[in-house]
């Protein structure tokens, strides 16, 4: 939990002393990949990993916004307004497809890995949008 909670502050910082690039995801990704090479507690890596996506999602939009104008700022949020829609549906039919396939089961750390990592890669794909914008 420590851990956790050092890696979310580091990112922060990173992002905050103006390193946010898309090197940032990339690393995290080589980070995610090492851990599931582990091949134990691959479940908590990909919870890990889908909670940076989030964070560096917060990170980039607030990051992206301050730069922007007031009428800027408001075509962003409806443009973040409108991707937050389109994730929960993609999370919703991810959840659904992955039930539907039947190679794992429901409440398994299998099958909450695959969400987790599925659900990350979505989120991380808003953050290139959003870093690249800015």
């Amino acid at each position: 939990m420590i851990q956790k909670a050092l890696l979310v502050l580091l990112v922060f910082i990173s992002l905050k002393s103006n390193s946010q690039t898309l090197e940032t995801i990339y690393k995290l990704k080589s980070k995610y990949q090492k851990c599931l090479d582990k091949g134990n507690n691959m479940r908590n890596c990909a919870l890990e990993y889908y909670n940076q996506s989030d964070s560096l999602l917060n990170v980039s939009y607030k990051n992206l916004k301050a730069k922007m104008s007031s009428k800027e700022q408001s075509k962003l949020k409806k443009e973040q307004l409108a991707w937050l829609k389109k994730r929960d549906q993609f999370f919703q039919k991810v959840y659904a497809d992955t039930k539907k396939e039947g190679n794992f089961i429901e409440g398994t750390q299998d099958f909450d890995m695959i969400i987790y990592d599925e659900q990350a890669k979505f989120v991380f794909g808003r953050v290139k949008e959003l870093i690249q914008k800015g």
